[in-house]
């Protein structure tokens, strides 16, 4: 993958970022702890998850080394993720949150080299271009993203548009 094309994927997330920020928006401070269903993240776990994650994923990127313990420190279940969870208690700070990590993400990104884009990076998942794991953090983010809209249907809400960049 050239840098070129890396960077047009990122400003395309960009723009996606920003409809997904409008949509944590929709949501009252009062529903962030909805839960569809006992076994299923809130609205709360589930903007922690996918922003961690993404900041995670471009720190791991940059280091050349993605570990269980950066995996594990999205996941809202976990107990290392719980002290950063539980600090996001309003709309506010999520989008807050959202925002710091997505830059992130974004200034790692921007800082890297043609050889950077491409270096390998190790996971317990197996070796992969750096350039990937933005890859598979913008994946988890359409993923998680199409909850939160499903969500806020339950909630009886109009999500905001989809492609509405």
């Amino acid at each position: 993958m050239t840098k070129k094309d890396f960077l047009g994927r990122r400003d395309y997330f960009n723009m996606v970022h920003r409809v997904t920020v409008q949509a944590i928006g929709a949501f009252g401070d009062d529903e962030l702890g909805f839960r569809p269903r006992p076994d299923m993240r809130t609205p709360r776990e589930l903007i922690f998850h996918v922003y961690a994650q993404e900041r995670l994923s471009a720190e791991a990127a940059k280091i050349g080394q993605f570990t269980v313990e950066a995996l594990n420190a999205s996941n809202p279940e976990n107990a290392a993720a719980s002290s950063d969870l539980m600090r996001l208690a309003t709309i506010d700070d999520l989008r807050t949150f959202a925002e710091s990590c997505h830059h992130a993400a974004e200034t790692i990104a921007r800082a890297f080299s043609e050889d950077d884009v491409n270096r390998p990076v190790e996971s317990p998942m197996g070796t992969f271009s750096a350039w990937q794991f933005f890859a598979f953090a913008y994946d988890e983010h359409w993923h998680h993203r199409g909850q939160l809209y499903t969500y806020l249907r339950l909630l009886g809400k109009e999500p905001p548009m989809l492609y509405g960049y």
